[in-house]
Formats: structure tokens, sequence, C-alpha cells
């Protein structure tokens, strides 16, 4: 069973509820290396990818799911070998997510 904090973060970090009630799906935290957030928008556009910031900024990069190549943005080598290994470890999972949540729009 998934622990409470799973669910209350996956909560938080993809609605919102508008004034007249309506439930948004903004985004879903699907991963993190160290302070880099690993993104997925619901409803995004092709091509497959994901996003990847850092709270202070200092990344706003998005991927493509594919290979893991720069869509826009900047990286450092160090955080890009991060990103990779995480890309690597968790391709799986990204497609699920991009298959579940963007495909059946």
């Amino acid at each position: 069973m998934e622990s409470i904090e799973f669910w209350l973060r996956r909560f938080i970090n993809n609605t919102i509820v508008w004034p007249d009630g309506t439930v948004v799906e903004v985004k879903e935290l699907v991963g993190q290396v160290r302070n880099i957030r690993i993104e997925m928008y619901p409803n995004d556009h092709n091509p497959p990818h994901f996003h990847v910031k850092t709270k202070c900024g200092t990344i706003d990069a998005k991927f493509k799911l594919v290979d893991c190549s720069l869509l826009s943005g900047d990286v450092n080598r160090k955080d890009f070998k991060r990103i990779k290994a995480f890309h690597n470890d968790f391709q799986e999972e990204l497609w699920k997510y991009w298959n579940e949540k963007i495909i059946k729009k």
C-alpha cells in the first residue's frame, strides 16, 4: 500500500480547484534527483517529453522521452548526467504516465 505522503504529494502536485468548483490537473511530480524535479503535465503536446525544474530556477528544461535529448532550456553537464540516469532507470514509468495521462485526452 502506498504511503499517505505519496498520495498527498500526488494530489497537491497535479490538481487545482477553480472558484466554480472545477478540478483541473496541472502537473505531476514523477521523480526527483537531489534538487531537480521531474514533472509531466496532463494534456501536454507532442513530442512526448518531460519537464525538469529546480525551485531556485537554475533549470527549466524539457527533454524528449524517446532518447532524453534536450528540447529546450539549458542544463550543465553534471545535472544532465543525473537527468539521463533518471531517464534510463525510469523510462518505462515515464512512458506509462505519458500514455495514460496525455494520450487519453
